[in-house]
C-alpha cells in the first residue's frame, strides 16, 4: 500500500510541476505575399486539422524549390485527414524590397494551394531554430509538424525526412 500511495504522490507531483512549465506554443501570425495576415491558431481552429506542417523556404534553396510540388500533392491529398500546411519565406541576404518582389513572381508562376507568408525579420525562424540569433545564418530545407495546440511533434531537415515522420503519425 505504502508503494501504491507514493507512486501517487509522485504523479500528483509531476503532474502539478508539469503544469508550471506548459509546452511552448509555436503558433505565429505573418502577413501572405498579398498582405493578408495569416495566423497559425486561426487556420487550425477553422480547420480544425490535428497538424501543422511549418516549411521554412527561400528561393536561393533548390532543395525548398523542388519540395513544393509534392508538399503540394501532400496538402491536396492530406488536407481532410486533418493535415495543415504553412510555407513562411525567410529573406535571403538581400534587399527586402527586391526579395519580396521575386517571391511574388514565383508564386505567380507557380500556383499552390497553401499559404505562403513572408517572415520579413526573421522572427519566427529564429523562433523555431531555422535562423541563428546570433549569426542570422539560415538553415534550409528546415520542416516542423505542430499539433493542433501549437506543440512542436518533430523537425526534419528534408520533403522524405518529414513524410516519413508524417507516416507515423496516421
Amino acid at each position: 500500500m505504502k508503494g501504491f500511495l507514493k507512486k501517487i504522490l509522485f504523479l500528483s507531483v509531476f503532474l502539478c510541476v508539469s503544469s508550471l512549465f506548459p509546452a511552448e506554443n509555436y503558433s505565429f501570425e505573418l502577413y501572405s505575399m498579398s498582405g493578408k495576415l495569416i495566423s497559425t491558431e486561426e487556420i487550425m481552429k477553422k480547420s480544425g486539422a490535428k497538424y501543422l506542417i511549418v516549411d521554412f523556404f527561400s528561393l536561393i534553396c533548390e532543395p525548398c524549390k523542388r519540395s513544393l510540388p509534392k508538399w503540394d500533392e501532400f496538402y491536396k491529398e492530406n488536407k481532410a485527414k486533418g493535415f495543415e500546411f504553412i510555407l513562411v519565406s525567410l529573406p535571403a541576404q538581400e534587399e527586402i524590397k527586391k526579395v519580396k518582389k521575386d517571391l511574388k513572381n514565383y508564386f505567380k508562376k507557380n500556383k499552390f494551394g497553401f499559404d505562403v507568408v513572408f517572415d520579413q525579420y526573421s522572427k519566427v525562424g529564429k523562433h523555431f531554430g531555422a535562423v541563428d540569433e546570433k549569426t542570422e545564418d539560415v538553415t534550409l530545407p528546415m520542416i516542423f509538424v505542430l499539433d493542433k495546440s501549437g506543440k512542436i511533434l518533430f523537425k526534419a531537415e528534408s520533403y522524405d525526412e518529414a513524410i516519413s515522420k508524417i507516416k507515423n503519425l496516421k
